[in-house]
Order: C-alpha cells, then structure tokens, then sequence
C-alpha cells in the first residue's frame, strides 16, 4: 500500500540546505573513490611486477608492505564509494519521505543536532553506521593510497628524496585531521522547543 504524499511540500530551509551539502559531498566522494579505485588497479599491476623495482631490495617485507597498502587502498577506496552510492540515495530520496511526514517542528526551532534534525525529517536510522563506514574507508583508502606511494619512494628514490617526500607527505595528511569527528558533548536526544 502506498503512503500519501504531498507533491507541493519542500523541505524546510535548514534542512534542504543541509541536504543539499550532504548530497554533494556523498556524490563528490563517491566519484572521487571510483577514481582512486581504478587507479589502484593499476597500480596493483606495477606493484606485482618486479620488473618495475630498479633497486635490489634486500628485504621482501617492504615489497610485501607495499602490495598490502595496495590491497588496502583498493578495498577501502570501493568500499566508500559503495557506501557512498548508497548514502547519496538515501539524501535523494529524503524530501520525498519527508513529504508524507507531518512537519515535526511547528514553531520553527530545533533543539538537537543535525544528524537528528535530518532524522525528523525522514532519514533513516541506519544511515548513521553508514556514514560512519562511509567515512572510515574514505580515510583509510587516502591513507592507504599514501601510504603505498611513500613505500614505494623509499624503495626506490634517493635518501633525499626519501626524506623530502616524507615531510611532504605529512603536510599533505594534515587536512584528514578535519574529517575526525571528536566529541561534541551532546549527551541529551532531541526535544522540541516552544518560542
């Protein structure tokens, strides 16, 4: 049995908006790890072929290390993008839910965060641990994926170089730290506030 909905609902302001940002950085990441995933299988290739290591490596741990980030950074990049696809449908598909809701907020002001705002307004519950995974694979495909290329200067570049790229490496990781959810204090569920 279908529910009703109404076709001339639009969503709140605040919470289009918040849609909106979630949807665009859902699709965005989604096309950003299909991207890392198709470079990873070529990498995959390279790596596998001792041919393409010009310095004899004495240890095969490194090597070994190397095809393991490699590995990594496939799965963790398909992961989020999988996650990915599924979150930008479940932010698609929002205004329509919400549209055969009851508005829950009649006087106009929200006493919660967004996560549970967009709950309000028809988000499922499951797209919290979604995210969450969504998030995680996104990081570590990244890390990953640096990971690999640092291993691979250090067996095969110069100990300058080696040592330049390490530095630059860590300046080029340090925009990840924004991704890290810390504690915001929120102890309490959302309730409704009367003005």
């Amino acid at each position: 049995m279908y529910r009703r909905t109404n076709i001339a609902y639009e969503l709140p302001s605040t919470v289009k908006s918040l849609n909106d940002s979630w949807l665009a950085t859902y699709q965005s990441s989604t096309v950003m790890a299909g991207l890392f995933a198709l470079v990873e299988v070529h990498l995959l290739s390279f790596v596998k072929n001792d041919a393409n290591f010009h310095r004899s490596v004495p240890a095969n741990s490194a090597k070994h290390a190397l095809l393991i980030f490699t590995y990594l950074a496939l799965f963790f990049c398909v992961s989020a993008a999988v996650s990915g696809l599924i979150l930008t449908d479940e932010f698609g598909e929002l205004p329509v839910r919400a549209s055969r809701k009851r508005d829950p907020i009649q006087q106009g002001l929200f006493d919660s965060g967004t996560l549970d705002l967009l709950q309000s307004y028809g988000a499922k519950r499951s797209w919290i641990w979604i995210m969450w995974h969504w998030l995680f694979s996104l990081i570590a495909g990244i890390v990953s994926f640096i990971t690999q290329v640092l291993i691979y200067v250090w067996l095969e570049e110069s100990k300058s170089v080696r040592i330049t790229l390490t530095i630059i490496t860590v300046f080029a990781v340090l925009p990840l730290v924004h991704l890290i959810p810390f504690p915001t204090g929120r102890g309490k569920r959302h309730s409704f506030v009367s003005a």
